[in-house]
Formats: C-alpha cells, sequence, structure tokens
C-alpha cells in the first residue's frame, strides 16, 4: 500500500535510505531467526536426549523404593527416613540477549536413617535420587531456555513478515510512485520549456 507523502526529491531521497535500512535490518533479522532456530533445535535434542535418560534413572528408582516398601508402609519409612537439607543457588546465563536460569546445587544433605530397619534397596534408591537430581535440574535449565526461545522466535518471526510483506513492498510502491510523478513534471516542464522558446522564437 502506497504511504501518504509529498512526492518530492527530497522525500524519494528519504525513502531510499529508509528502504535500504528496512533491507538491511530484514537480513539481520532473518540470520538472527535462523540461529535462533538452529540453537532451538540444538536444545530441543538435547532435552529428549535428557528425558529418556531420566526415565530410565526414574524407573530404577521405582523399583528400588518398591522393593524396600515389600517390608515397610510409606508411614514407616516416612519415619525411618527424616527431612534433610537441600539448598540451590540460580544463577543466569545470556543466549541471545536471554536471561536463562541456570540452577547450581549448593548443598544436599540426607538425613541419617535407621539402616537395620531398612531394605538396601532403600540405599540404592536413595543414591541413585541424588544422581537425578542434576538431571532434573539441567531439564528445569532446557525448559525454561526452551520457553524464551519459542518466544523469540515468534518475535522474530513477525518481525521479518512485517518488513518483508508490508514495509518494504510499501516502499518500494511509494518510492515508484514518486519517481514516476517526478518524471511526470519533469516531462511537463520540458513542454512548458519548448512552448515558451517557441513563443519566443515566432516573436
Amino acid at each position: 500500500m502506497r504511504m501518504n507523502v509529498n512526492p518530492n526529491r527530497m522525500e524519494l531521497l528519504r525513502l531510499r535510505k529508509r528502504i535500504k535500512l528496512a533491507e538491511r535490518g530484514h537480513k539481520l533479522l532473518k540470520d538472527k531467526l535462523e540461529e535462533i532456530m538452529r540453537r532451538f533445535l540444538e536444545l530441543m535434542k538435547k532435552l529428549h536426549e535428557l528425558q529418556e535418560g531420566i526415565q530410565e534413572k526414574l524407573d530404577k528408582i521405582f523399583i528400588s523404593f518398591a522393593v524396600a516398601r515389600t517390608k515397610d508402609s510409606r508411614e514407616q519409612l516416612d519415619q525411618f527416613i527424616p527431612q534433610g537439607d537441600l539448598s540451590l543457588e540460580v544463577r543466569t546465563e545470556k543466549v541471545f540477549n536471554l536471561s536463562i536460569p541456570k540452577f547450581e546445587l549448593k548443598r544436599l544433605e540426607i538425613s541419617d536413617y535407621d539402616f537395620l530397619n531398612t531394605e538396601s534397596e532403600m540405599d540404592i534408591g536413595l543414591k541413585k535420587m541424588q544422581e537425578l537430581l542434576e538431571d532434573l535440574m539441567e531439564m528445569s535449565r532446557l525448559w525454561k531456555a526452551i520457553e524464551l526461545l519459542t518466544r523469540e522466535i515468534d518475535t522474530t518471526r513477525r518481525r521479518v513478515n512485517a518488513l518483508e510483506h508490508i514495509l518494504i513492498p510499501n516502499l518500494k510502491e511509494t518510492i515508484s510512485y514518486i519517481s514516476g510523478r517526478l518524471e511526470e513534471m519533469e516531462r511537463s516542464y520540458q513542454v512548458q520549456l519548448m512552448r515558451v522558446k517557441e513563443i519566443i522564437s515566432e516573436e
């Protein structure tokens, strides 16, 4: 759609500068979009692999706890194993100017419990749970990174489309219109000039 501007040379120069800037911005945004998509797919692959590993570990943990519960009820196990202490530290890392939270295990303490009155499978399950914790923190980081990248992809894609399908075509149409009007005015001026010369020569 043509813009509502005055068809003069100053406006033509201004629009030509603007379209160069728009085309450069369009290229930069497309490059950015491609890089974000590449990073997004890379993180999705990591997340998928991590989830598979977590599922395998969870299956083993559930089996260990199930075996431990064959002897004692859940209430008894809760009594045997008091609450421990867990402390996490949250940092941020930058990905395309996005702040991605990164969780780090600051402290993990499992309270002493009655080894004599619990199954050995309980020890195995608790040990595997500690190993699983770091995987779960990494999974949280990946999920948040993917969520933020998804939003950034959507925003960048809208900007690319706005430049590609709205602003740049409108600028081209307006430049073409002004160029045509200026050429028409130039021809009209030439005709008037020739007419003036004819009138002068007739005198």
